[in-house]
């Protein structure tokens, strides 16, 4: 798998790409990976802005949506977070730091999905709950 190859199937465009690389895709999970830069949107001394941390947590299922669709034969036109359940933030990730985010895919219905989602440092959890999206997919052959 292209690392890099998410960033055409999503909608954001830089500097709104908030990931940098999927480490790992599968139907019912994404890993990705985020380098925390000093100079980058949402960066400050204390480090990532957790409303930015938040985004790089759906930036992640996203990007694990449209890979689904694309493997289905579909492409992601819109994509919307709908909710968040039980998410706790715990802390933020200092410059230098990269954050690795994990999300499993509970339930896929009629474009909406329900996603289980974690953002690490090392050991550390940085944020942890359930995500819901609706995702606008066209079908090649519909």
């Amino acid at each position: 798998m292209d690392p890099q190859g998410f960033r055409e199937l999503i909608p954001h465009r830089p500097p709104m790409v908030l990931i940098d690389a999927v480490a790992e895709y599968g139907p019912e999970r994404i890993r990705a990976i985020r380098e925390v830069r000093a100079g980058d949107p949402f960066v400050s001394e204390e480090g990532l802005d957790e409303a930015a941390l938040l985004e790089v947590i759906a930036q992640t299922i996203a990007a694990g949506d449209a890979m689904y669709a694309q493997s289905k034969g579909g492409k992601v036109q819109r994509g919307y977070l709908t909710g968040l359940t039980g998410v706790v933030v715990h802390g933020r990730a200092a410059v230098g730091e990269t954050i690795e985010v994990t999300g499993d895919c509970l339930k896929r219905m009629d474009g909406m999905g329900l996603f289980e989602a974690e953002a690490r440092v090392g050991g550390r959890v940085l944020a942890k709950g359930r995500f819901k999206l609706f995702v606008d997919i066209a079908y090649e052959n519909a």
